[in-house]
């Protein structure tokens, strides 16, 4: 008798675990960066209409729950999204500590679903994501490991003709996240260091020129950053607080 109620709270287990709805492992083990509603399915197997992962909106979400990562006491899945224009595609772990741990990050976005103030200020561009690691904490990337790619950059108060492609390549030093900003092409050559602290200060420090042959609005407009080197380079210097 003892043996078959074993089995018995065996097999009933097991059929709850493979079918633990969705929207009961959202309420007890999502982290705070991860907003989702309309979901449906299971924890193993699911999807959600839309939602908000580290303050990205994104639609038409699915994922399916890797099985290991239990036993490293973490939920990880591997799961896509579709931007309001765009597509996303990243393995999402949520850990016990409730932050954020993503990787294997691909994607393309325009430039202005980023942040609403790219919108306000008509900021645009093509945006290219291909990241191994991204650890978020309280809405803050806290580890980073990747690259960020803008195509086409279009700023109006600088041009009125698209600038060019540019790229930043992100890490983590010294408990800091680190970008190593470039250009690829186009009007201007530009390189810096943007700088993010734990506490939400950030830093952009670098210098710029403009290409020959560019527009002269963007040498009017450079020189407003003060007086060039022998090079033709202006320093900048660009602070605040997210």
């Amino acid at each position: 008798m003892k043996r078959f109620i074993a089995v018995g709270l065996i097999v009933f287990f097991g059929v709850l675990l493979f079918s633990f709805p969705a929207r009961v492992a959202y309420r007890w083990f999502a982290p705070p960066d991860i907003q989702l509603t309309g979901i449906s399915g299971s924890i193993w197997n699911g999807s959600a209409v839309e939602g908000l992962a580290a303050g990205a909106y994104v639609q038409d979400i699915s994922w399916k729950l890797k099985p290991g990562s239990i036993f490293a006491g973490k939920l990880e899945f591997a799961t896509s999204g579709r931007p309001a224009s765009g597509l996303l595609s990243a393995d999402v772990a949520a850990s016990l500590d409730r932050s954020l741990s993503l990787s294997n990050i691909n994607g393309r976005l325009p430039l202005d679903l980023v942040h609403p103030a790219l919108q306000q200020n008509r900021i645009s561009g093509d945006v290219t994501l291909s990241f191994a690691s991204l650890v978020m904490r309280d809405g803050m990337p806290v580890d980073i490991d990747g690259t960020i790619t803008i195509a086409n950059l279009f700023l109006p108060d600088l041009s009125a003709t698209r600038l060019g492609d540019y790229k930043a390549d992100f890490r983590t030093e010294n408990g800091n996240v680190v970008a190593i900003v470039d250009d690829l092409s186009g009007d201007l050559d530009i390189s810096g260091t943007l700088t993010l602290s734990p506490n939400r200060n950030y830093l952009l420090l670098g210098e710029v020129a403009a290409r020959p042959g560019a527009p002269p609005s963007i040498t009017q407009q450079l020189q407003f950053l003060g007086s060039a080197d022998q090079r033709g380079f202006r320093p900048f210097r660009f602070e605040g607080t997210l």
